[in-house]
């Protein structure tokens, strides 16, 4: 079962992000399901591993198009990722390596909602500016 579907709803239009947003939920909707198997230490692995990592890249690309292009939130845009990355190290971390299974439950709850809320909610502003601005980002997504 998948936590978070993808969906038209989560598409940005830009082709690069989007295939780097649809890692990002494969992955969580993989935590998940690790969890409820009941293998918290790779599901733990698995989120050290590969959200953290994979969204950290992720930031910096989509910050580098923006930045490029004169994206008019872009300075709004970064601060969310870098309070989002604060939020995770001070926070999340401890709560995944030292908490309770709630606590652990508790943090990947709170990425899967900052992630989806994230992407559609803000992401998708920057789609539909490049798209009226007439601007195509031929990027590719980066592979981890």
């Amino acid at each position: 079962m998948e936590i978070i579907k993808w969906s038209k709803d989560l598409e940005t239009g830009i082709k690069t992000f989007d295939e780097e947003h649809k890692y990002l939920v494969k992955t969580l909707n993989d935590i998940f399901e690790l969890i409820k198997k009941g293998e918290k230490e790779k599901a733990k692995l698995l989120l050290k591993e590969r959200v953290i990592e994979y969204a950290t890249k992720h930031f910096k690309h989509e910050e580098k198009i923006m930045e490029r292009y004169k994206y008019p939130e872009y300075e709004k845009h970064k601060k969310t990722h870098e309070l989002f990355v604060k939020t995770l190290i001070e926070k999340l971390i401890p709560k995944i390596e030292n908490g309770s299974d709630n606590d652990f439950r508790s943090a990947v709850s709170f990425l899967i909602g900052w992630i989806s809320m994230h992407i559609i909610n803000v992401d998708k502003k920057y789609g539909k500016w490049f798209k009226e601005n007439s601007i195509e980002i031929n990027d590719e997504p980066f592979q981890i």
